[in-house]
């Protein structure tokens, strides 16, 4: 059977797609996933935390016993009294409920293609002289197919997509979580990213951000006490002593901003 008439069979089935827009769907359903997820987050805040814009609040009243102690005018003596005071606390209701924020850190996909008619298309570059571009079968016509289908046009793809936030993203996250936290911007711009710190590698930067450690004064509150480090070196599989050298590196590093 030739490849035109494997394709007139198929045609009449399926739709072909584009090589390329086939490995693309994962990626974009990881992104759909993550956009659904992040409505449903809002959806919550709006429907348990928010009315009309205004936090919803959590009242509730009770009583509590004080103690007083006065000075009896005419003996002198010292006196202790109890009384029963009434008192109320209001505590916004995001504040005791925790919304749902899941997102995606990692998925493995595996599925197989076929190529039903290759196409070649030269690479376009403005920059690459065009005697070193290559070309591209990106745009051949393939569908998805069974990964126990025998054929020399079908291919057992594996992907892994995973999770990881670009330097300049998580330096924005940093000024915004000061921010929040009353601090000034000026002050916000002196925090310095984790992975600035000589010796460790983007997969522990990673690991660290997972945890909550994304700037150098994160690291070192972090690694303050002995059993702070030592948990933090069985995590990432490395020795107290490095997270010594790393902890010496960040002091240095801040000092260098603060007198810069």
């Amino acid at each position: 059977m030739n490849v035109m008439t494997r394709m007139k069979e198929v045609m009449k089935d399926v739709k072909l797609y584009q090589l390329g827009q086939l490995f693309a769907l994962p990626l974009q359903s990881a992104i759909r996933a993550q956009n659904l997820a992040l409505q449903e987050t809002i959806s919550f805040i709006e429907q348990f935390g928010l009315e009309r814009g205004v936090a919803k609040t959590f009242h509730f009243k009770a009583e509590r016993m004080v103690e007083e102690r006065k000075v009896d005018p005419t003996t002198g003596s010292p006196e202790t009294q109890f009384q029963i005071r009434p008192f109320e606390i209001s505590i916004p209701l995001l504040a005791l409920i925790q919304p749902p924020n899941m997102q995606l850190q990692e998925m493995n996909v595996e599925f197989g293609v076929e190529v039903v008619e290759p196409r070649v298309e030269p690479i376009q570059s403005t920059i690459i002289p065009s005697p070193l571009l290559g070309t591209t079968l990106a745009p051949s016509l393939s569908l998805f197919t069974k990964l126990s289908q025998s054929n020399p046009s079908t291919m057992k793809v594996n992907m892994k997509i995973v999770r990881e936030i670009p330097e300049g993203m998580a330096r924005i996250m940093d000024i915004l979580v000061n921010l929040l936290g009353g601090r000034a911007v000026e002050k916000a711009e002196v925090s310095l990213p984790v992975g600035i710190i000589e010796g460790i590698d983007p997969e522990i930067v990673t690991v660290l951000r997972e945890r909550g450690i994304s700037t150098v004064k994160a690291f070192l509150e972090a690694t303050e006490t002995v059993e702070l480090r030592e948990e933090l070196a069985r995590t990432i599989n490395i020795s107290l002593e490095q997270i010594k050298e790393w902890r010496e590196r960040g002091k240095l590093l801040i000092k260098e901003k603060e007198e810069a």
